[in-house]
């Protein structure tokens, strides 16, 4: 009976690796098939200079320069609007007022958001979708310009637009050839690669990037130090003589924890903190009459006010400190930098 129930439980096993196999092979296979889907996409786009130089001047019409320009409408249903999605936070991104429309709720009283100086972007891989032509019409009656991203150019929703990126036929990864993923891999990287050619070509720089992404790691990483770092009345900057009864009446005023030290050149010396002081107050006596240098951190780490808050980020955490002087490029002291203050990134 044991001997059984061993060879029942080899033989599950040995299924279970059979279909975990199996599954690595089809995970293989789908990679390989989108891979090559985008690789026939480039070579069938490669003679359809025109209508991509097209779609990209209508669609740089968007860019939030000040001006009053239209904004970007994007569209699609199901996966192809999950992918238009996504595209149109791309666009905002890149210096485009974009947003995505429903096109059903477009046609149910959400048209009124559009306006005659809008662009739409439509996405359907067929160019057939009942809703999304449809819209496509009511957009061209309303006045906006259009681009649609499709199979071909001669279907429904192609003859309608003004430019339309003409994907040519795709198989689907999927096993049974139905499941959208080839071509919602060809329209996102066609979406991306409009984007972000339009914003090349409109000059879009890392500044402006900065602009859009004030949060997150890239937040951090387009952000300089000078820009968040404390100045004038919010920071503390003394001579190493100064008595520490001064500095904290100092620290006090200007609601911070540290001071930085600077020499009489304005080179950074060193930083007085919360904790230099708690362990000045240990060793006894009239401390508060004694100059600040004999208890602070001398010399100290310090930051570049051109460095960017993610390499802030790294310092911080490298050295456990919550204050960095910030210097220029030629030592002198310029700011203080608290971990507080970018927390909110």
């Amino acid at each position: 009976m044991q001997i059984k129930k061993t060879e029942n439980r080899e033989s599950a096993m040995s299924h279970t690796a059979e279909k975990t196999g199996c599954l690595f092979d089809a995970f293989c296979r789908i990679l390989s098939k989108e891979r090559e889907a985008l690789q026939l996409v480039e070579t069938h786009l490669a003679s359809h200079r025109d209508a991509i130089q097209n779609a990209g001047r209508i669609l740089g019409q968007c860019r939030d320069d000040g001006d009053r320009h239209g904004r970007l409408v994007v569209s699609g249903v199901g996966k192809a609007g999950i992918i238009g999605r996504k595209v149109a936070a791309t666009f905002s991104s890149t210096g485009i007022s974009a947003t995505f429309l429903h096109p059903v709720e477009a046609l149910h009283g959400d048209l009124g958001f559009v306006r005659p100086c809008d662009t739409g972007l439509l996405f359907s891989y067929s160019g057939e979708t009942i809703e999304v032509v449809r819209l496509a019409g009511e957009m061209r009656r309303t006045g906006c310009s259009l681009v649609s991203v499709t199979k071909s150019r001669d279907s429904s929703l192609g003859v309608l637009c003004d430019s339309s990126i003409e994907i040519g036929h795709v198989d689907e990864a999927c096993s049974v050839g139905l499941a959208p993923s080839s071509s919602t891999t060809a329209m996102l990287a066609i979406g991306d690669a409009l984007a972000l050619g339009v914003a090349q070509s409109n000059g879009f720089s890392e500044q402006e990037f900065a602009k859009y992404h004030p949060a997150g790691s890239l937040g951090l990483r387009t952000r300089s130090v000078a820009a968040e770092m404390r100045t004038g009345v919010r920071m503390v900057c003394i001579l190493p003589e100064t008595p520490i009864r001064e500095v904290l009446e100092l620290v006090s005023q200007a609601k911070t924890g540290a001071a930085v030290l600077q020499d009489h050149t304005g080179k950074l010396y060193g930083i007085f903190t919360d904790g230099d002081l708690r362990r000045a107050l240990l060793v006894g006596g009239s401390v508060l009459r004694q100059p600040v240098a004999l208890f602070a951190t001398a010399p100290c780490r310090a930051i570049r006010q051109t460095q960017s808050l993610s390499d802030a980020v790294r310092l911080f955490s490298q050295t456990g400190v919550d204050d960095l002087p910030v210097v220029s490029d030629e030592g002198t002291v310029v700011g203080l930098l608290v971990l507080k203050d970018i927390a909110k990134f």
